[in-house]
């Protein structure tokens, strides 16, 4: 648990927060701050395993704890939100294999598309030489 804030800057210098609730991978790790007895503390976290109703589950070296989402008072009021932290690029390889993906699909329906165009213009050409030729059969009657 870090208190420094030049320290807990440092740790969250390639982290974005998040909102919760947020669709994480098993592999994503977390970091958070929570509020525990009464402070405000910084935890370095661990790997995500699951969300409860509520709290988040993580593990770190084979132990697992759950934090909570929102601390609440007796009357059910939400009294604190924690905030939880991941690394920027988190996500990155992710959405690059669906970025490759969608690529492919636009590259593939581009070259549709210019081959209809070129039958098209094919076939427009053709079209102008049947007019022209219909045109001087027409004059020569």
């Amino acid at each position: 648990m870090i208190k420094d804030i030049a320290l807990i800057k440092k740790h969250l210098k390639d982290c974005s927060e998040i909102e919760l609730p947020y669709p994480f991978d098993k592999e994503v790790y977390i970091k958070y701050i929570t509020l525990k007895d009464g402070e405000e503390i910084f935890s370095l976290g661990g790997q995500f395993i699951r969300l409860l109703d509520d709290k988040i589950v993580l593990s770190n070296t084979g132990k697992s704890w759950t934090v909570p989402i929102n601390l609440k008072n007796k009357k059910g009021d939400i009294i604190y939100k924690s905030r939880f932290f991941v690394d920027k690029n988190f996500n990155k390889e992710k959405e690059s294999e669906e970025v490759l993906e969608l690529k492919s699909i636009i590259k593939a329906q581009q070259e549709i598309i210019d081959k209809m165009s070129k039958s098209l213009k094919l076939k427009s050409d053709e079209n102008e030489k049947m007019k022209i030729i219909l045109q001087r059969i027409k004059d020569s009657r």
